[in-house]
């Protein structure tokens, strides 16, 4: 009778290794041995002498993730070669590790996107927090990791709404957090630590697509009405108008001063000349009599023209109540009155590349927006006649 063949065991690549140090702990290391070539990687994760069961469950939750980087390294070595260590070391990264590389990366990254970028990783921890997925390495996120934090990023709480009944963030910031995500997948696949992005797999349907949201605006009556109705913060008053007849962001209008007034080549009039804070782009915008009606006087060069509360609670409560005291029920902020400006220079008959140098946008599909607002105005105003002569 023959004997039973032994099976042969395959040798690992890489051992899980430990050092003494000399305050008693142990650091733990992987001894990479592979194709003739070895290397060494020091994990930053420590042994404490297990003095109590406290200690002992300690080493045994660090040895567990020990054996997951050295099993993700494992797999992403036979994938890589030991000659691209660096990339092998990316690929079997903490997904939150290449997001953080992500939102820290990118020169000359405007402060709002770098924001978002942040709130986007902000919504991946608290995913993964729930899920139990904290661990899970850069190279492990696949289609169907993704399809479920879509799930996840509909149902996410907006914690800017203080007040009144939770609601989840909106499609538009869903869409733009899912977009961010992609695009850090995307650059994990240009840098060759990934074959491929998992987002590419889900089709439209199953992806966020952003909605063209409803963009609030006042008439020139409900302006109108507003200028004649006293508000008790006659500060957030006047800053909101100026707003309406300039289109100032409420970023610009905090750091609005004298230095960034100018006199026109005549002398006759006056524009503002300032460098947009979302955009860090320069916009010129000529003072109409109306403007500069609502413009405080000058404190100083380099003093701000309003002083504008910096609460945004108490800024919307201000334009809440003079709105109400006017009978306008629309919801009035300062987006209100860039929008305002906008489709106010055109019902007036200003050009869409006026009006979007005006406004600062960097392209005119932006400044389009205003248009098809005109557009429905002039249609709903035709279809009054219908229905009259019948």
């Amino acid at each position: 009778m023959a004997r039973p063949k032994k099976q042969v065991k395959l040798k690992e690549p890489i051992k899980i290794r430990l050092k003494s140090l000399s305050d008693g702990n142990k650091s733990i290391y992987l001894d990479i041995y592979y194709k003739g070539v070895r290397k060494y990687e020091y994990l930053k994760l420590y042994l404490v002498p297990e003095i109590n069961p406290v200690c002992k469950e300690q080493n045994k939750q660090t040895m567990a993730v020990a054996e997951r980087i050295k099993a993700e390294r494992i797999k992403a070595l036979h994938g890589h070669g030991i000659q691209d260590w660096e990339t092998v070391k990316q690929g079997s990264m903490l997904l939150t590790t290449w997001i953080k590389k992500y939102c820290e990366g990118g020169v000359g990254i405007k402060k709002s996107t770098l924001h978002c970028r942040v709130e986007m990783l902000h919504t991946v921890e608290k995913y993964l927090d729930e899920t139990n997925k904290g661990f899970i390495s850069l190279e492990e996120v696949n289609a169907e990791f993704c399809r479920a934090y879509v799930k996840f990023l509909r149902n996410f709480p907006n914690s800017h709404i203080k007040y009144g009944e939770p609601r989840p963030i909106s499609e538009n910031t869903a869409s733009r957090y899912l977009g961010m995500f992609s695009t850090a997948l995307n650059n994990a696949v240009r840098q060759g630590i990934i074959r491929n992005n998992p987002m590419k797999e889900l089709d439209a349907r199953e992806r966020i697509q952003p909605k063209e949201g409803k963009k609030e605006y006042l008439t020139i009556e409900e302006l109108r009405t507003l200028i004649a109705t006293d508000s008790y913060r006659p500060e957030v008053k006047e800053a909101f108008i100026f707003a309406c007849f300039t289109g100032l962001r409420l970023s610009d209008m905090y750091r609005l001063a004298p230095m960034h007034i100018f006199k026109t080549a005549d002398g006759k009039g006056e524009y503002i000349d300032m460098e947009m804070q979302k955009t860090e782009k320069p916009v010129i915008i000529p003072l109409s009599e109306e403007a500069k009606r609502w413009l405080p006087k000058p404190r100083g060069n380099d003093i701000p023209f309003f002083d504008i509360p910096t609460t945004q609670t108490v800024i919307g409560r201000a334009l809440h109540k003079w709105a109400e005291a006017a009978g306008i029920e629309k919801h009035i902020s300062f987006h209100c009155s860039r929008h305002t400006f906008g489709t106010m220079m055109l019902t007036l008959g200003a050009d869409l590349f006026t009006t979007s140098k005006l406004m600062g946008h960097s392209n005119i599909q932006t400044t389009e927006i205003y248009a098809k607002i005109v557009d429905k105005k002039k249609e709903e105003a035709i279809n009054l006649i219908d229905g009259m002569f019948t």
